[in-house]
């Protein structure tokens, strides 16, 4: 059989896969950035959103630290983490054992039912708006604003 790698040890893909970054046997590497690369980041890019007072969950009273996954709170629009968002929409469903909730987008939820065990193909049996469809709010304008949309 000709083998172009004949007595080499890589065969194919890149060398050292699963032994840390070094390639060493091993070493382990902890991916964490010192010395003069972390000093000389710019201060923007250590935190973008640092110049901004914190923004507290109205469900739960908890700060909300990525912004942008948070969805509109019903009472007002303020922003919500979207766990509680979930958890608040799944308290006031009675599900059969086949159906779960979902978040399917555009500020809404949906119950939906499975076709197999796989969970691949599913039904929407009833769409749970969140949101108020078509609204613009003023901390999803300042998210925009940042990254330039």
């Amino acid at each position: 059989m000709a083998d172009g790698n004949n007595g080499s040890k890589r065969r194919f893909g890149r060398r050292g896969r699963g032994r840390g970054r070094s390639g060493a046997k091993g070493v382990e590497t902890t991916g964490v950035q010192d010395g003069p690369v972390a000093a000389e980041m710019p201060e923007e890019q250590k935190s973008i959103f640092s110049d901004q007072p914190p923004v507290v969950c109205s469900i739960c009273g908890k700060q909300i630290f990525d912004l942008s996954s948070a969805l509109a709170g019903r009472d007002g629009g303020q922003p919500v983490h979207f766990d509680c968002a979930l958890a608040s929409v799944s308290e006031g469903e009675r599900l059969e054992p086949t159906e779960r909730i979902a978040y399917i987008g555009r500020g809404s939820f949906a119950v939906v039912e499975y076709r197999d065990k796989s969970m691949t193909a599913f039904t929407v049996k009833r769409r749970l708006q969140w949101e108020k469809e078509g609204e613009k709010y003023d901390w999803r304008r300042a998210i925009q604003q940042r990254i330039g949309l």
